[in-house]
């Protein structure tokens, strides 16, 4: 009997950037529930250094970071030319903060992460709904 050798296709992927290992567990098994394939990241370097640009992935990064601040890791994303959405994620947000993340097409969720929100903006980025983090994004 032969066997058919189909794959599977790839779950979308989750970047997830995050300087609170807790957090970075608990969206790891969450998401992973969801169906997401979920690479996560300590700080902005280390995902900088590793991940690569995909178009199934979106990346979710927390605003306080070590080192460069979330948006300035987005920032570096368009540099290289890399078109992942970006989802950002604080606590508190300003009325700056949040008008800076509007003027540069990146959703913002606010912490603690209770309820649909972070779930419907990373469906959201997978489909295309949310302006790509990349050069054609405004800044």
């Amino acid at each position: 009997m032969a066997v058919s050798a189909h794959s599977e296709p790839r779950p979308p992927v989750v970047f997830v950037v995050d300087g609170d290992g807790a957090v970075r567990r608990s969206l790891r098994f969450a998401l992973g529930i969801e169906g997401f394939q979920v690479d996560t990241f300590a700080d902005a370097e280390a995902f900088l250094k590793v991940a690569e640009c995909r178009p199934d992935a979106c990346v979710v990064v927390d605003y306080r970071l070590k080192g460069m601040s979330g948006l300035e890791l987005i920032q570096s994303m368009r540099r290289r030319d890399c078109p992942m959405p970006a989802i950002l994620t604080v606590t508190n947000p300003s009325p700056a903060l949040a008008r800076q993340a509007e003027a540069a097409g990146v959703a913002l969720v606010e912490k603690p992460l209770l309820g649909p929100a972070l779930l419907d903006r990373i469906r959201e980025a997978l489909a295309g709904s949310l302006p790509p983090a990349g050069p054609g994004a405004p800044a």
